[in-house]
């Protein structure tokens, strides 16, 4: 049972969506601004439009749809952008005649795949619960499943589960981002996919799988891209486009990326063979079948 309830007579629901870099909308189902006893505004939900709310005594995760106008809170440009990417949303109850800020908490979601119409959005969002309905424990692959360099190209740290190319392993002192990371210019471009930076020498598909980040131009700032293809010419060529154009002269940073291949990535091009975490010498299921037994 819960410690407490909001008053059900002048009960009112608000949704308080925090983005991994810090960016706050706050959203409350009332006519009117409410302000809460700290002080903070949960603006009206005019322009939005939850799906719904339901509460189980299972561990069945629960899934909301947040639709909305552009520009109530929220913009075309954060979306395209993916500053909501992996959001948490907060909801929680509290009486619009006394409002308290998480008075009755509700439950926690994440916000996922959102689609733009226009100049409206859906947001998908699932309760934090759905983390239990996820596999875990060790998979046996023919690739490495552990990710390259122990953060990001934007600085976010990666999992230690998931970042065993730096330890601790049998060489805890593995590949380090700051020892790969190279910058340049644009010389020039393709499409928001493409571009070219003559300078480059590297060979052919060492970037592949990387990620690039500009620093100057429209794109500054913004998430890293991954990285479809690179030539030794210099072209970059990457799997999303950015969201505005790219420009000759635009300062960029990028990351080699890894294929998770034994031979060719971990040990020919980051000389870190013992943290590979794949299994290609294992047979398939099919291979050790093949093999009968004897009466």
């Amino acid at each position: 049972m819960k410690p407490h309830v909001a008053d059900w007579k002048t009960r009112v629901y608000c949704a308080r969506i925090v983005a991994e870099n810090g960016t706050l909308v706050r959203l409350a189902a009332y006519p009117t601004d409410l302000v809460m006893s700290n002080g903070t505004v949960y603006s009206t939900e005019s322009g939005y439009e939850f799906s719904g709310l339901d509460a189980t005594d299972s561990m069945s995760p629960s899934s909301v749809d947040l639709t909305g106008i552009l520009n109530q809170g929220i913009t075309r440009e954060q979306l395209a952008t993916g500053v909501f990417d992996n959001a948490r949303c907060y909801i929680f109850a509290t009486s619009w005649k006394a409002p308290i800020e998480d008075e009755e908490p509700l439950g926690v979601m994440i916000l996922g795949k959102t689609t733009l119409t226009d100049d409206a959005y859906k947001a998908e969002m699932m309760s934090i619960v759905d983390a239990l309905n996820q596999s875990v424990g060790a998979v046996f692959t023919a690739q490495c499943p552990y990710t390259l360099f122990d953060q990001t190209l934007d600085g976010r740290i990666i999992a230690s589960t998931r970042s065993r190319c730096t330890g601790p392993r049998s060489n805890p002192d593995g590949p380090d981002i700051n020892d790969y990371k190279v910058s340049g210019s644009v010389t020039g471009v393709t499409s928001q996919y493409a571009f070219t930076d003559a300078s480059r020498a590297e060979a052919d598909d060492w970037f592949t799988a990387g990620q690039v980040m500009f620093t100057t131009g429209l794109n500054a700032g913004l998430k890293p891209q991954q990285i479809k293809s690179s030539t030794l010419a210099g072209v970059i060529t990457t799997h999303e486009p950015f969201p505005y154009a790219i420009a000759p002269g635009d300062a960029y940073v990028m990351i080699p990326g890894c294929r998770k291949r034994r031979t060719e990535d971990c040990v020919g091009k980051y000389g870190n063979g013992p943290n590979f975490g794949g299994q290609p010498d294992m047979p398939t299921a099919s291979q050790s079948g093949a093999v009968g037994r004897g009466a």
